[in-house]
């Protein structure tokens, strides 16, 4: 196979390789595909992991430019959920049969006393795994999430430019750095990722994302591509590449053979059948959309119009790829 010299040590592919790679075209991005679910069935992960989201808050403390929620949009309609609202979505999501909550908010510092509330709740008395996706925190804070029964928690780095993230993001990379490597320092499971598409983004930032990775070792990664938000600096921007996504996926897939990898809603926005194209190119996880509807149209993570995840949307398109659902016993981490 053409690419099959690349991979010999996969550590030290440099910068043009991966820049040839993540602009694999026709054929030859049909075999870096079919790599990636061979190294997917060979490590025993041709299972799909379903999470149940629940989106807890839209309040948020940063103001990145691609992001409706933040918080310089004043007139934004703001909403938080409250313990008993979360525990009983918590408990739709196991009578769905899926064993991980994954909670997801805004940067929002009065979640706190909530979470430290609904964690153990959703840990002990659920007996579900718990995912956290809730921005930059202290260590200690970290640590707190984990002794409170967390079990893995999603913190992307969304690129790995220092000049280009402070631009979008208004907050210094090394910082945001220093809580993913924390999370992983306190022993919770680790996601991290990329956003591809973002303007002033190159090929070669890219392909440092991919070498960023390597140094961080997450438990699961992901790419998502950029799509323009409502309200936003970038809302006139085009929307990010599905096929240098798709390749990044499947180069995740290649480098990180252990790793959960999702096959996100955007992919879904920007051309339908996106998700499905994204378990072809080796994702092997779908987060379902269990937040109540008043709640999610609030929560403009992408746009207004977003695609949301139903379980019979995930249960539709892993049966066209040809796989099955994992069934992992109660409060497994994910």
């Amino acid at each position: 196979m053409f690419y099959d010299d690349k991979f010999k040590s996969a550590g030290e592919l440099s910068k043009s390789s991966l820049m040839e790679l993540m602009t694999a075209e026709g054929g030859r991005q049909q075999e870096l595909f079919q790599m990636a679910r061979t190294a997917r069935h060979e490590h025993g992960l041709d299972q799909i992991t379903l999470r149940g989201v629940i989106e807890i808050s839209n309040h948020c403390q940063k103001s990145c430019d691609y992001c409706a929620m933040r918080c310089v949009n004043k007139g934004f309609n703001r909403y938080r959920m409250s313990s008993d609202e979360i525990l009983a979505i918590a408990a739709e999501i196991k009578k769905a049969n899926i064993s991980t909550v994954f909670l997801q908010s805004g940067q929002d510092p009065n979640c706190e006393p909530i979470l430290d509330e609904v964690i153990p709740e959703i840990k002990n008395k659920l007996q579900m795994g718990v995912l956290l996706c809730i921005g930059e925190k202290s260590k200690a804070t970290y640590q707190r999430y984990k002794d409170l029964g967390a079990d893995s928690y999603i913190l992307k780095f969304e690129t790995s430019s220092e000049d280009l993230y402070q631009e979008i993001a208004h907050t210094p990379l090394p910082r945001r750095l220093d809580c993913i490597r924390w999370i992983k320092e306190v022993g919770l499971k680790l996601g991290t990722g990329n956003i591809v598409g973002l303007p002033n983004q190159s090929l070669e930032i890219l392909a440092e994302d991919i070498q960023l990775a390597l140094q961080l070792q997450p438990d699961f990664v992901s790419s998502s591509p950029f799509i323009p938000n409502e309200n936003t600096p970038f809302e006139h921007l085009p929307l990010g590449d599905l096929n240098l996504t798709l390749n990044m996926m499947a180069l995740w897939r290649i480098l990180f053979k252990n790793c959960l990898i999702p096959s996100v809603s955007a992919l879904e926005k920007i051309q339908k059948g996106g998700q499905l194209m994204g378990l072809m190119a080796g994702a092997n996880v779908i987060t379902i959309n269990f937040t109540p509807k008043a709640s999610r149209d609030k929560y403009s993570i992408y746009s207004m119009d977003r695609f949301v995840v139903s379980l019979d949307h995930a249960l539709n398109i892993i049966e066209q790829a040809g796989l099955q659902i994992q069934q992992p016993p109660a409060a497994v981490a994910v």
